[in-house]
């Protein structure tokens, strides 16, 4: 029996593909074969190879975990936070993410349903994705998957990190039919989101515009797209204005995760 399910819930009729597979027993085996399976199918379409991800990898286990243990074919289990939460909670940094899943007796099975669904090869093979994470539960004789792409930002500097912050604020207000709000991005600002000391108060005291009605937001995030509600909020409340940006790399921990301290203050 097969299902599958892309981030749209496409499901589709399966034709077979001839893969080469070696005996594959363990769900850690069959997560690296559909990985190779899948870098095979892009070297044809002249896409890059996609790199494994541990943290995609994780929150894709947790996921296939979940819908074993209810017996259900999504995206998002009951009591389940959205997919780009799942992976962002997991420490993954990323400006793209989709997701795959699936329910068959077999890792082929698994690829073959997802490449013969338009939705699901469009992920497959999307070139924009650098990285993947595969988690596979098996359940009696059912083996419950799910795959998560991404476009990573593990490389990423304070600037980019900045200007993607831009980039979601700008994209907001442009979907509320709201005039784009001017953004600067002082060192100053840089430099106390990287000190640690990133308060409101130490935020208006570096820049030198001063503004009775500016508001100064503090916060960590690993993804630019997961911007506060608070801020998000206040930025559509404002018919116009400007505002300045200032981030800094958090160290990573033991297990490779940072995160991004920012500073935004708004200005009337």
């Amino acid at each position: 029996m097969i299902a599958i399910a892309s981030i749209v819930l496409l499901l589709a009729w399966v034709v077979p593909l001839r893969l080469q597979s070696e005996d594959v027993t363990s769900t850690t085996e069959m997560e690296q074969q559909i990985l190779d399976w899948t870098n095979q199918e892009r070297a044809k379409v002249n896409a890059p190879a996609l790199k494994w991800n541990n943290r995609l990898s994780l929150a894709a286990r947790l996921h296939s975990d979940e819908m074993a243990s209810h017996k259900e074919l999504t995206h998002q289990v009951k009591a389940e936070p959205p997919f780009t939460q799942r992976l962002s909670e997991r420490g993954a940094k990323f400006s793209g993410a989709a997701e795959n899943v699936g329910y068959a007796d077999s890792p082929e099975e698994l690829q073959n349903g997802w490449m013969h669904s338009p939705g699901h090869r469009a992920n497959l093979l999307n070139p924009v994705y650098t990285e993947m994470g595969v988690g596979i539960t098996r359940a009696g004789n059912r083996l419950w998957a799910t795959e998560d792409f991404a476009t990573s930002l593990q490389s990423l500097s304070s600037e980019d990190f900045e200007r993607m912050v831009e980039q979601q604020i700008s994209s907001r207000r442009r979907d509320q039919r709201l005039g784009r709000l001017k953004a600067t991005h002082p060192p100053e600002l840089r430099r106390i989101a990287c000190s640690g000391e990133s308060s409101a108060g130490a935020a208006f005291t570096a820049l030198p515009h001063q503004d009775s009605q500016a508001s100064a937001f503090n916060f960590t995030t690993p993804n630019p797209n997961d911007l506060p509600t608070n801020l998000m909020k206040k930025v559509l409340e404002l018919p116009s204005g400007s505002y300045s940006i200032g981030a800094c790399a958090t160290k990573a921990d033991n297990n490779g995760m940072s995160t991004f301290r920012v500073l935004v203050v708004l200005y009337r």
